[in-house]
């Protein structure tokens, strides 16, 4: 096994001056992690025992406060959009198009974005992708029209009243 990397000083001093500060959430356990290797010279074995982590991930955590100091230790966010394909605004000038479209008083399909957005990526993406990115933008669902679009008014009239439309079946009496 190699031996570990060496802390300098000026990292003891950081690591000293850090200790007087308020910590969150695992901030402490990074510093216990280091701190009981200056301190108490203890193993990585000894201190990934004590600390409930895996011998690597203290080996990491030393290594890590090292070479970059105290910022090693402090709280990292989580989460982001790694594989994101535009930004946010990229995205609300992409859906700006279609938003003047909708003030119009046209009606708006989910396959025209999916389509127009393959276009600008320059490749396919799945439909829940442009759900998200609808909905990521403050845009509600989609409703269905409350009748079809090519109906005939005076069917419906009939059809209401009970009347059954030209040449279908009489309705079987039930015993």
């Amino acid at each position: 096994m190699r031996p570990p990397i060496p802390i300098s000083q000026t990292r003891k001093d950081e690591l000293a001056d850090f200790r007087k500060t308020k910590w969150s959430g695992f901030e402490f356990q990074r510093f216990l992690c280091v701190w009981l290797r200056v301190e108490r010279a203890q193993t990585p074995e000894q201190i990934a025992n004590a600390l409930g982590w895996h011998v690597n991930t203290v080996r990491a955590t030393q290594q890590d406060f090292a070479r970059q100091g105290v910022e090693a230790l402090r709280e990292r966010p989580r989460g982001g959009r790694f594989h994101a394909a535009m930004s946010v605004e990229q995205e609300a000038a992409f859906l700006n198009d279609f938003a003047t479209r909708a003030g119009e008083g046209s009606i708006l399909v989910v396959r025209e974005i999916q389509l127009a957005f393959e276009e600008r990526l320059g490749r396919k993406v799945a439909e829940s992708t442009v759900y998200r990115l609808l909905a990521r933008h403050g845009w509600r669902k989609v409703v269905p029209r409350p009748f079809h679009p090519k109906r005939k008014a005076e069917s419906a009239e009939d059809f209401k009243k009970g009347a059954t439309p030209s040449g279908s079946r009489p309705q079987r009496k039930r015993p």
